[in-house]
């Protein structure tokens, strides 16, 4: 899972944890809100009344020889109530209250209130109905969730949005330096720009790995150059000395047949130097991949490289690449030699009279390339080792030196080329080649 993926379900899962104690909390919060909203507009109420008869007299509600003054809502949810008492203490407070009202028994937040207007003595009641009191804490709790609940998805995406702007240099560093690195002479040292110590000081360290992995890439390079020049020049000089000996009429049969297998193993120590320097080289991505390759225009020219072999065995080879695909950013001369192998391997391990079929295919992930043939096969514990280097597996044949598939193998792998093997012993083997799609 990745790190943000995990961020963000740490992020949503407190997030709920802290709604759901907000849930827990909020009821009786908004019941004190509520009840501080209401006694609040109780007092407001109760000035109001105040202003009013100190401004306009008593008889604004009181007239003549009445001595208390009521008034109700058309839906008994408030009332106000003014009447006269005898003198006491004073009366100054705000409690639950019931009262009857037209046969009916309702509960009020009632504020009471004594005053002295003149000689006389007022008893002031305003209440409201708790049942209205408890329908504004309903709104309040609403209105509330929902704020929570934008609130947690704000800041839930604000999260993710910033945490994605956090790690964008880390999954820049990944990109650019592990995963399409694929060999230090490709290496970008631009130094990733981000403002966190953490990364910088991540691209810094890949960056100075990577310049010691170059440095021992070059040294290596440096290795193999020489020690094949060292190896092949002298390998060169016992050549030429050979063949001034077979030119020598005074040889007896017996030192001329030793100079003839003297020349083969000389040959055959040039021909493995020159596959573990081309391998060397393919690994070391020292062949440029700058062309545009048409793969039935290279099957067509590896056919025509085989067809004197192809005669001496009375072999068949047959083409069928429909529709054709080119390959980009590829090396031809390394494609051809990854093509040549494995159709020489057919030949090489084909039973006389036998076939050869080139066949490419359109896939849905790209271009499939196969080489089957009618051959011996390969027995099915040799498959996995059949790419090994030196690994000849049951052949005696002295000229195989089990580098072939090697190099197919690496040559494939340089181009991102899949290759997989099917065989069945005494029937034949199939090669696919996988190409990936533009």
């Amino acid at each position: 899972m990745k790190l943000s993926t995990k961020f963000t379900l740490f992020n949503g899962l407190s997030r709920v944890v802290i709604l759901l104690l907000l849930v827990g909390v909020l009821p009786p919060v908004m019941s004190r809100l509520a009840l501080v909203s209401t006694d609040s507009r109780l007092a407001q109420k109760k000035e109001k009344v105040l202003r009013l008869i100190r401004r306009n007299g008593i008889s604004t509600f009181i007239e003549g020889d009445q001595s208390s003054y009521g008034s109700y809502n058309l839906l008994k949810e408030e009332f106000i109530s003014l009447e006269e008492i005898p003198p006491g203490p004073r009366i100054d407070v705000i409690e639950d209250s019931k009262r009857a009202v037209e046969d009916e028994i309702v509960e009020y937040r009632v504020l009471s209130y004594s005053f002295a207007q003149g000689p006389k003595y007022y008893l002031l009641e305003i209440g409201r109905s708790t049942g209205s009191i408890d329908e504004t804490e309903r709104n309040f709790r609403t209105y509330a969730f929902y704020i929570l609940l934008v609130a947690v998805a704000l800041t839930t995406l604000a999260d993710l949005a910033f945490f994605r702007y956090l790690l964008e240099p880390f999954y820049t560093i990944i990109r650019q330096r592990l995963k399409n690195a694929h060999h230090p002479a490709a290496f970008n040292f631009t130094p990733i720009p981000t403002s966190t110590d953490d990364f910088r000081y991540l691209d810094e360290s890949l960056r100075e790995m990577m310049t010691t992995i170059q440095a021992s890439f070059s040294k290596e390079r440096k290795f193999i150059a020489d020690a094949s020049h060292e190896l092949l020049t002298p390998l060169a000089a016992l050549q030429y000395r050979f063949d001034n000996m077979l030119s020598d009429e005074s040889l007896s049969d017996e030192n001329l047949l030793r100079v003839v297998e003297s020349q083969r193993t000389v040959h055959r120590l040039r021909t493995i130097i020159k596959s573990l320097l081309m391998i060397s080289k393919i690994e070391n991505d020292q062949f440029p991949r700058t062309e545009t390759v048409s793969l039935a225009q290279l099957v067509a020219e590896v056919s025509e490289e085989v067809q004197d072999r192809l005669s001496v065995l009375n072999l068949t080879l047959t083409q069928e690449v429909a529709p054709n695909f080119v390959v980009q950013a590829a090396n031809r001369g390394l494609l051809f030699t990854l093509l040549f192998n494995l159709v020489s391997n057919a030949i090489k391990y084909n039973r006389e009279g036998g076939q050869i079929m080139l066949l490419g295919r359109a896939a849905p992930d790209g271009y499939v390339l196969e080489v089957r043939d009618t051959g011996q096969g390969i027995r099915k514990e040799q498959l996995p080792r059949l790419f090994h280097r030196f690994d000849k597996g049951s052949t005696t044949d002295p000229d195989s030196y089990g580098l072939g598939l090697s190099i197919a193998r690496t040559i494939a792998d340089l181009h991102g080329i899949r290759i997989e093997v099917n065989s069945i012993e005494g029937l034949g083997t199939s090669f696919l080649l996988s190409f990936p799609g533009h």
